[in-house]
């Protein structure tokens, strides 16, 4: 049994890193590190069963867990009816795609505005892959440049949505409200997504456009068949007005009435219903559509749950309080800034996984260090934003390989390299914003 404080105890924590390194199913890897972490700790198989009923259960990264599945849900909801579909076929005609310039803009404005409003960034692109790839595919554009389009600007729209995990996380942890995680993280870090991204697949694209084109085939694969019906056509309008009216109306209510990160499961669900009506889904197939969106999703809730009792195990054997009673003379000696570069470096060389998961963990690492230290909530929210975030980067994970895979590339080198190339163009943003605290 380890006795805190103890270095050991971040053992759990490193082993959870190996098994997503090597490949591991993400729940896999985080019960073998919660055992891990319940063996070194002393603690029996009744404690964690108790750790896991009453505490993962209950806790707010659970929760998260079920906005994630009802996001899943919205976005199938929002398949179904055609209200994907019409938001794209709108940008499209409104960017007016006659130059790869175009092309580009207009699939980034696409991936930011669809992952933004559903939560999800696999799900969004997945959307509008078939509606657009063919349409920038003919305007010039590669397969490389659209998969790190695909990449960058979905991760964009992620940290912009109002009730997307990412945002509500921040809002719950740090206390401050959507304009101001906006205002300090979000934007900022949005508004460097995008031209990096925009400048780097400029850069590629003579380049890429003859080394891994688009072919016929390829572009036959996402071409699909529109609805010439009139009447549906008027439905999946109704149903698309009806999912902004709603969602619009929801968000300016929840901000005015200070509705917090709780208020996020009533939107997404009332989002659902209205649009399903609107979509003339009948009450079954609005929940059957639900559901069915859920499901892929359904790894992450389990994973959620079981990273309460990996924290709790951790924090038994003092792992957090270690790591900080070890870098504390370094941050002493650099004050407020060095405490925020360090703590933002220290966790974008981390856990290459959940984004959400990773925000509460780097939280509960630094918290008292930041307390103590009395920096400010608007720096220390960027800092969890940029921590959680860049290892999506940093690391080929899976949504790198999920735009690849959507775009139909293969060019795994560029993703590589841009990863890097806008991982440190974020940090230096941090670095020169905490010069300024």
């Amino acid at each position: 049994m380890i006795e805190g404080p103890s270095l050991w105890g971040l053992l759990p924590l490193f082993v959870f890193i190996l098994l997503i390194f090597i490949r591991w199913n993400p729940i896999a890897a985080i019960g073998t590190a919660v055992i891990v972490g319940a063996v070194m700790s002393g603690a029996s198989i009744m404690d964690v069963a108790t750790v896991i009923g009453k505490n993962g259960m209950t806790d707010f990264i659970a929760y998260i867990g079920l906005v994630i599945l009802a996001g899943g849900g919205l976005g199938k909801i929002a398949e179904k009816t055609g209200v994907a579909r019409n938001i794209v076929k709108f940008i499209i005609n409104r960017v007016g795609i006659n130059s790869p310039n175009k092309a580009i803009i207009c699939t980034m404005i696409a991936s930011s505005v669809l992952a933004g409003l559903l939560g999800t960034l696999a799900g969004a692109n997945a959307i509008i892959a078939p509606v657009l790839i063919p349409v920038v595919a003919s305007a010039g554009l590669s397969s490389s440049v659209v998969a790190l389009l695909f990449h960058g600007a979905a991760n964009a729209g992620l940290v912009l949505g109002p009730f997307t995990p990412p945002v509500v996380t921040l809002m719950e942890l740090t206390g401050l409200t959507y304009p101001q995680v906006m205002l300090y993280a979000g934007l900022p870090m949005a508004i460097i997504l995008w031209v990096t991204t925009f400048l780097y697949c400029k850069k590629i694209l003579k380049k890429t456009l003859i080394e891994h084109p688009y072919t016929e085939e390829d572009v036959a694969v996402f071409q699909q068949e529109e609805s010439t019906d009139p009447r549906q056509k008027k439905i999946t309008t109704q149903a698309t007005i009806a999912f902004f009216v709603t969602l619009l109306g929801a968000i300016i209510y929840g901000i005015a009435v200070k509705g917090g990160s709780t208020f996020t499961i009533a939107v997404i669900l009332i989002t659902s219903i209205v649009t399903g009506l609107a979509g003339r889904m009948s009450p079954n197939q609005i929940a059957d559509t639900f559901v069915e969106g859920a499901k892929p999703l359904l790894w992450i809730f389990f994973q959620f749950i079981l990273f309460t009792p990996f924290i709790y195990f951790t924090e038994q054997m003092g792992g957090f309080e270690a790591l900080k009673n070890l870098l504390m003379p370094y941050i002493e000696s650099g004050g407020q800034a060095m405490m925020v570069n360090l703590s933002t470096l220290v966790n974008i060389a981390g856990i290459p996984g959940a984004a959400v998961a990773h925000s509460i963990l780097m939280h509960k690492m630094f918290l008292p260090t930041v307390t103590s230290m009395n920096i400010p909530m608007d720096v220390w929210v960027l800092a969890l934003l940029v921590g959680s975030q860049m290892p999506f980067y940093l690391y080929p994970t899976g949504d790198a390989l999920g735009a690849m895979g959507l775009a139909r590339s293969k060019d795994l080198k560029n993703i590589i390299i841009y990863g890097v190339v806008v991982t440190v163009i974020v940090v230096l943003y941090v670095f020169v914003r905490t010069l300024f605290m």
